[in-house]
């Protein structure tokens, strides 16, 4: 008994894979069948002539010529419409229904080119670091002033200038919290400032940033700086028509890079400067905003489609607020710095779950510089949907002793250009592309299509279970039916008619009069045969119609012959 148990289950699993494989050649052969059926009774063009019987060859293979040209010929244009909607879905136009009541002043910094204070530098370090040693003080004072003015450019010359400051007196404070104790003052960079032609408090409007380019002082700015972390500021200045002036100028105490952007946008690396202002010297800059917003019926569209993010679709880690293309890139510099040298540089907004650079760790971001730096990596980033330009149209420099020096950045004309982007081609349009480009070159529909699921899934499926047998017949005839007689020889084949006068005509045609009894069932006869030979000579063009002479028109001949008529 015990030795039997494993021969039944050999049998068992032999039985299995038999009725297997036996299911698999009758699914096979009712897919067979079923694509017959689907090629006699689909809606598709020309798909009937390919697979109907009795039709020649021939015939078959220019229908399938030219169902394979109309369907590569709907591929190309289809696919072509599929690029246009992946690249090109949207448009940008001019918005006439815009009536502007009000206008954001754009915000502008001033960066001195001397961004500490010596003064408080030497004193800072002659008391904290050099233990009140005049040497050490002139020693270490040089690392502190350039601490203010820290970048992914200058970080190698603040790592050697390190070497000679003992590491565990500045470890007391952070790196930021240094630059903090000696950069310059609001009051050593900004003499006098007027808005809208008023003279206003310069420190109560100008507020301290500290980025990629150092210590710096910017109006109508989102944010301000503090030695622990970036603050928002208050509510933004706005410009209305009415003003008597729409511009800002002020006075720089020393050369200073100005810069000028939208209130919207995070200041850092991302910005050059755009005037270099130097003493004794009047700088007019007028400029005109532009602004681009785009419809809510984008957001069908993916972000690589329309190439752009709404404020709401994107929340970033350090930058809470709406989204913007320099948080989004600011942050994306901050993750590789983190990941690389795991730490936050000091220039950068504070944040809780990593700890602030320090001296030990500027040499890995010297060596890291380029990997932090590269946009390349940061090609997640994409433009706001809703964005602010400003262009300066008109810059003037007075360079010979000018009455007022300073910079005057001033509004050109008031109309503001207002810009919407809106969807072009969208998935509703793709779909009817799609659907009268398929329609006119096959005949193609969506029910077309559920006929084709229709057919190869659930009628084979169904096929295959309720006429198992009748598959099973079909499978077995075809396989003991004969293959077809291969004839190789050589034979000419005439396609003339027959002579009249021929043998073989003669006793096909020949009919002897008779008389007596027979002569009706002879005549029925006859005419049998001469409608026999009548559907013959229908399928032979040009043959010549025999009219037969039964002798009442006393001929010599039994038949007479018109040879100027044919059967069609």
């Amino acid at each position: 008994m015990p030795q039997k148990k494993p021969a039944t289950d050999e049998r068992a699993m032999m039985s299995r894979r038999q009725r297997l494989l036996e299911t698999v050649v009758i699914f096979r052969r009712s897919l067979i069948y079923q694509t017959k059926e689907f090629f006699q009774n689909s809606t598709l063009h020309g798909v009937r002539y390919i697979a109907e019987t009795g039709r020649p060859i021939g015939e078959k293979f220019m229908w399938f010529c030219f169902t394979s040209i109309g369907a590569v010929t709907a591929l190309v244009i289809i696919m072509s419409l599929w690029e246009k909607f992946q690249t090109n879905p949207t448009i940008t136009g001019l918005d006439t229904d815009f009536h502007n009541q009000n206008v954001v002043f754009p915000t502008t910094v001033i960066c001195p080119d001397t961004a500490f204070d010596h003064d408080k530098s030497y004193d800072e370090v002659f008391k904290s670091l050099a233990n009140y040693e005049e040497n050490k003080a002139q020693l270490f004072a040089p690392f502190l002033d350039l601490l203010t003015s820290l970048n992914f450019d200058n970080i190698k010359d603040a790592a050697m200038l390190s070497q000679n400051v003992p590491i565990d007196m500045l470890h007391e404070r952070s790196i930021r919290e240094w630059a903090f104790l000696v950069h310059v003052t609001c009051e050593n960079t900004l003499i006098s400032c007027k808005y809208r032609d008023d003279e206003i408090p310069c420190c109560d409007h100008f507020e301290p940033i500290y980025t990629e380019h150092g210590f710096c002082y910017a109006f109508n700015s989102r944010f301000k700086s503090t030695p622990t972390e970036d603050l928002k500021t208050g509510p933004p200045h706005d410009l209305y028509e009415t003003d008597k002036k729409w511009a800002l100028f002020f006075l720089p105490n020393s050369s200073s890079r100005i810069f000028i952007f939208s209130n919207e946008e995070y200041f850092g690396s991302d910005f050059n400067a755009q005037i270099d202002w130097t003493e004794d010297q009047l700088v007019e800059v007028r400029i005109s905003k532009k602004n681009t917003y785009t419809t809510d019926d984008a957001r069908q569209l993916s972000i690589g489609q329309r190439k752009c993010i709404f404020g709401d679709e994107v929340k970033l880690s350090y930058f809470p607020d709406d989204y913007t293309f320099s948080s989004c890139m600011k942050q994306c510099r901050i993750n590789k710095a983190i990941k690389l040298c795991k730490c936050n540089p000091p220039f950068y907004k504070p944040i809780s779950n990593a700890p602030m650079c320090t001296v030990t760790d500027f040499n890995c971001l010297n060596e890291h510089q380029l990997n932090i730096t590269n946009i390349k990596d940061c090609l997640q980033c994409e433009l706001s949907c809703s964005k602010t330009v400003f262009n300066i149209d008109k810059l003037i420099k007075l360079t010979e002793k000018p009455e007022t020096p300073g910079v005057l950045v001033e509004f050109l004309t008031w109309p503001i250009i207002r810009y919407k982007r809106e969807v072009l081609f969208g998935w509703v349009d793709l779909l009817v592309s799609f659907g009268g480009i398929a329609s006119l070159f096959l005949g193609f529909s969506l029910l077309s299509g559920v006929e084709i699921i229709y057919y190869f899934t659930l009628r084979a499926c169904c096929m295959v279970y309720k006429n198992r047998q009748e598959l099973y017949e079909i499978e077995e005839r075809i396989r003991h039916e004969p293959p077809p007689a291969i004839d190789l020889q050589l034979k000419l084949k005439s396609h003339s008619r027959p002579a009249i006068n021929s043998a073989s005509a003669r006793s096909v045609l020949q009919v002897q009069p008779v008389s007596g009894t027979d002569a009706g069932y002879m005549t029925t006869t006859q005419r049998r045969n001469e409608k026999d030979y009548s559907s013959y000579s229908k399928n032979l063009y040009r043959t010549p119609k025999v009219l037969p002479d039964h002798g009442y028109l006393g001929s010599k001949d039994k038949w007479q012959l018109d040879h100027g008529q044919y059967l069609p």
